[in-house]
């Protein structure tokens, strides 16, 4: 066997292998012998079948077969031992790789290309300066916190006949423009609520209703919201006419909210483990509660900007022809040409993002690195969190277990924890500039795209 490598470029080149007959013949004579100790065959005992029968009917597959397998490993083996840091995985050199013959050659030549991943030399400095927002909160965001609460905690009873400000709970069923029932057409339960409707004629209709009683409208004419209309019908596929047809309620129950009294009743069950005595301390414990929401979004925007930064810095490069050519082959079927074309930019910077992240955990190894007890306190951690118990008991151990068996769930919970270590670890090794901003500043900078 003889393995070479050639350069065809800056970050990629093509690795051919020279199989020669005696690199595979062994492991086919064995695999032959195998067959034939299974082989069964009228006229001969079992095990005695002629090996020339055997090589007739199995020796080509086996070849096939041997070969594929010889050539896997000494493929992985050169990269190894050579110490080749390849993106994605070879890709077979269908244009230098010819006259495959398995049944007269004993000999043969295969081509791989392959990506080579950039030297990369990045160094987390206090040089480096990425903004750290904050989300000033605004006393409207405050007094409708307030609102919420009260409708939240508020009681409900069922009046007879419903008013302004009722909600009417019911069966939506869909019509055509006679008010006739379409047969096979959307049906569902829904709450409509009076506030939700803004078509003044649709609000009418709502008012002077009872139990039994049955109104028409259209959805999307009265809400003039498609994600309301898409939730009281259960229908959210984008694009959906059927958000646009007329639907009749057949009103199953009237619901009247009787908003909860600022007081300290109330205070004590949206913060029950704090001493709150005034409205005042309450729109501040709100205030407090609102900020440390936002700050995971501006932690997270803190961590994407710095990723693009140290991205950018390090001027990472990679073989762009050879990515898309492997991320085709690789994803065959899924995705069009068109579509990863469209989609390539954000491709690249995920393989860039994780270059620079294999380089960074070679120095802040211990400030990274993610442990499965971490992944297991993390879990504990959302259990506590809902109950409020200090320590974990037998049953909720067993839920743990549970959850972390799901593959998916416990990578993204890992993903979690990792990101919190990278903030931490960004925060502590750059300069990260506080920034104070409005709730629709932050979203208009989080909404940019590069």
């Amino acid at each position: 066997m003889n393995i070479t490598q050639e350069s065809t470029g800056d970050l990629t080149a093509t690795i051919q292998i020279e199989l020669k007959e005696v690199d595979y013949i062994d492991a086919v004579n064995k695999q032959l012998v195998e067959y034939r100790k299974k082989a069964s065959m009228p006229g001969f005992r079992p095990g005695k079948v002629p090996m020339g029968m055997i090589k007739k009917m199995y020796g080509n597959s086996v070849i096939v077969d041997e070969v594929n397998k010889t050539l896997s490993e000494a493929l992985n083996n050169y990269i190894v031992e050579n110490k080749i840091n390849v993106l994605g995985n070879p890709i077979p050199n269908t244009e230098k790789t010819t006259n495959i013959d398995f049944a007269n050659q004993q000999e043969f030549d295969f081509f791989f290309d392959v990506g080579i991943a950039p030297k990369l030399d990045i160094k987390l400095s206090k040089d480096i300066k990425i903004p750290l927002y904050s989300i000033k909160v605004s006393e409207k965001e405050i007094d409708d916190a307030v609102e919420d609460i009260k409708v939240r905690f508020g009681e409900d009873e069922n009046p007879e006949v419903s008013e302004e400000g009722d909600a009417l709970q019911g069966k939506f069923i869909e019509v055509d423009g006679d008010g006739n029932v379409i047969e096979g057409g959307v049906e569902n339960d829904g709450f409509l609520k009076y506030d939700d409707v803004k078509l003044k004629t649709a609000q009418k209709k709502l008012v002077g209703k009872k139990i039994g009683d049955k109104i028409t409208l259209n959805l999307m004419k009265a809400i003039k919201d498609d994600t309301k209309v898409a939730s009281l019908l259960n229908r959210h596929e984008e694009g959906d006419e059927k958000l646009n047809s007329d639907y009749t309620l057949e009103i199953a129950k009237v619901v009247r909210t009787h908003t909860a009294e600022i007081g300290e009743e109330l205070y004590k069950k949206v913060f029950p483990t704090r001493e709150i005595k005034t409205e005042d301390e309450f729109r501040t414990a709100l205030s407090e509660d609102l900020s440390n929401h936002y700050q995971r979004d501006t932690e997270r925007q803190f961590l994407g900007d710095t990723i693009k930064e140290l991205i950018k810095l390090a001027k990472v490069e990679l073989p762009d022809d050879f990515m898309k050519r492997w991320l085709m082959e690789s994803n065959e079927g899924k995705i069009t040409q068109e579509q990863l074309d469209s989609q390539y930019d954000n491709y690249a910077q995920t393989f860039k993002w994780q270059l620079l992240e294999g380089e960074l955990l070679k120095e802040h190894k211990e400030a990274m690195e993610v442990k499965d007890d971490e992944v297991r306190a993390k879990v504990a951690g959302y259990f506590q969190a809902m109950g409020g118990a200090s320590e974990m008991n037998p049953q909720i151990d067993g839920i743990i277990d549970q959850v972390l068996s799901n593959p998916e769930e416990k990578q993204k919970i890992f993903n979690d924890i990792q990101d919190e270590k990278l903030i931490k670890l960004f925060k502590e090794n750059i300069s990260s500039k506080k920034k104070s901003v409005t709730k629709d500043k932050f979203i208009e900078i989080a909404s940019k795209i590069d």
